[in-house]
């Protein structure tokens, strides 16, 4: 007979993952996500450091909740074959979604689409350092005009410091580009459309109140 305690033989099984959202069971976000059919294309570019380090990067819910989109790990992406086709691509509108000197600010409309060819938004995934390696490293992703948006309310991250009041999560990014464009008739969202997209970052948020003071990879090991 195993005489072991039970919280001792608990806490030495397997933790077990989700290996959609890749955080503990216990604190999956899968039931948090909807996925939100859009015209526009996203392109996250995730830096390395972001995905080996960070299981809850909220570049990988944006990509879960929003099918048209697509995630690409590395720091150069000069050379890379299926970037350098979506830029190419005479099909579609190729723009970098960056804070710093934008050419286009879609909250005041300055972003024209063409009716029959959709926009896509490249995405720097990862620190505001680690981005601009990415971006010294890839110049075809460097030309790429700019758009940004109005800076209504600063950054929600509560459990990650911002170096700068125009940076913002992954996600939250993506929603207020998206929010932007509908505001101008570019997408067929609505507002709760938006808080949905908002609903696992808002839960990580909530799981990070129970462990106050907990550094964020320990909060994901639990």
């Amino acid at each position: 007979m195993n005489k072991q305690p039970l919280q001792a033989r608990e806490e030495q099984q397997p933790r077990r993952w989700c290996y959609a959202c890749r955080r503990p069971r216990v604190t999956c976000l899968c039931a948090s996500i909807t996925r939100l059919a859009t015209r526009s294309r996203f392109v996250l570019l995730t830096h390395p450091l972001e995905y080996r380090r960070v299981r809850i990067g909220t570049g990988r819910i944006t990509h879960l909740s929003l099918p048209n989109s697509e995630v690409h790990v590395g720091v150069d992406f000069s050379k890379h074959k299926r970037i350098n086709e979506v830029i190419n691509d005479c099909r579609t509108e190729s723009y970098l979604l960056y804070p710093v000197r934008a050419r286009l600010n879609l909250s005041r409309g300055e972003y024209m689409p063409q009716p029959q060819r959709p926009p896509v938004f490249f995405l720097i995934d990862s620190t505001w350092t680690c981005a601009k390696k990415v971006l010294r490293r890839s110049g075809n992703v460097r030309a790429l005009p700019r758009v940004g948006f109005d800076l209504v309310a600063e950054s929600d991250f509560a459990i990650k410091r911002q170096p700068d009041r125009a940076c913002l999560a992954t996600i939250e990014a993506a929603h207020r580009c998206l929010m932007a464009l509908a505001a101008h008739g570019h997408e067929s969202l609505e507002a709760e459309d938006g808080r949905r997209l908002l609903a696992p970052f808002l839960r990580i948020m909530e799981i990070q109140q129970d462990y106050p003071g907990a550094p964020l990879d320990a909060v994901n090991a639990r």
